[in-house]
């Protein structure tokens, strides 16, 4: 049984999917599952005996950056705290049950060489990626101080079906709502890693297989970098408009300029992004509209 923390979110439940198409048993602990599930409150060490997995993947958590800014004590609340008591519990009830961590490439900040590596020195500035690389750390810790196997996937801008939120789903929502314009942030320079969500869901199957648990983290990067101007160049060609694009000039308060991922560490396990980045952005518009027409309807 592997029992997945924030099964019922945009990452986890393609990841749920995954592991179900495997027939690979799954169980859920999460705020929105029919039976709700608080890290931060309930018994997880009850849960943990009464599911007795064979493995764990952490994806509970916030992962806003505004939202950090605006209040970091209920991001480090949401998103560390939670990390320690799972690994607490872990270590009290089955310490040779491998725990796999969802971090993010916003550990690296704007300042390490790119693409990242692993090995690079990190800068996290908003409080989002500050609480997620405790997170790695405390993981790590575990991992030399008390034996318990742990891994931890850095994330790279994933998108795709589900998500509300992010560059590609905005770009998307306000392309459909109006196709002659299209205002952004920044001046379009700023560069990203892109990714499918299935990619990511794959990352983790890789990962969960043949990852050392030593304690160690993996960058998760995606098949195809594009600027932001770039991306939306992609979008309207898919769409077939011609829209004129606006800059504001102005980054939003956390955001890296650059973040590109070395992904030489998990293509050694046998991780390869499957789906194009065209495939998803195809995927993600059917969705994205349909869940407007929706919300238009409600």
């Amino acid at each position: 049984m592997i029992l997945v923390t924030g099964g019922a979110g945009f990452i986890g439940s393609h990841l749920v999917s995954a592991l179900r198409a495997q027939r690979r048993p799954v169980h859920i602990a999460d705020l929105q599952s029919p039976e709700p599930f608080d890290l931060r409150n309930d018994d997880i060490p009850a849960l943990l005996r009464q599911v007795q997995p064979t493995a764990i993947v952490h994806l509970a958590g916030h992962a806003v950056v505004a939202d950090s800014i605006a209040d970091p004590r209920r991001d480090l609340e949401t998103n560390l705290l939670p990390t320690v008591n799972l690994l607490e519990a872990i270590r009290a009830t089955c310490p040779q049950t491998p725990l796999l961590f969802a971090s993010t490439g916003a550990v690296y900040g704007n300042h390490a060489t790119r693409p990242f590596t692993e090995e690079d020195p990190v800068f996290p500035v908003p409080p989002y990626a500050v609480s997620k690389l405790a997170s790695e750390r405390y993981c790590a810790s575990y991992a030399a101080v008390y034996g318990l196997r742990t891994a931890s996937l850095r994330l790279f801008s994933v998108f795709g079906p589900g998500q509300r939120k992010q560059v590609v789903y905005d770009l998307i929502r306000k392309l459909l709502s109006d196709p002659t314009q299209l205002a952004m942030f920044g001046d379009g320079s700023q560069i990203r890693d892109f990714n499918p969500v299935p990619n990511i869901a794959d990352a983790f199957l890789v990962a969960l297989d043949r990852a050392a648990f030593t304690g160690e983290v993996y960058n998760v990067g995606g098949p195809e970098a594009l600027t932001i101007r770039a991306l939306a160049e992609r979008l309207c060609r898919i769409l077939n408009i011609n829209p004129t694009f606006s800059f504001s000039g102005l980054n939003r308060l956390g955001d890296a300029e650059c973040w590109l991922a070395n992904m030489t560490k998990l293509a050694a396990l046998g991780y390869t992004p499957r789906l194009s980045l065209d495939h998803g952005l195809r995927a993600t518009i059917h969705w994205v509209t349909d869940d407007l027409k929706m919300i238009r309807s409600c």
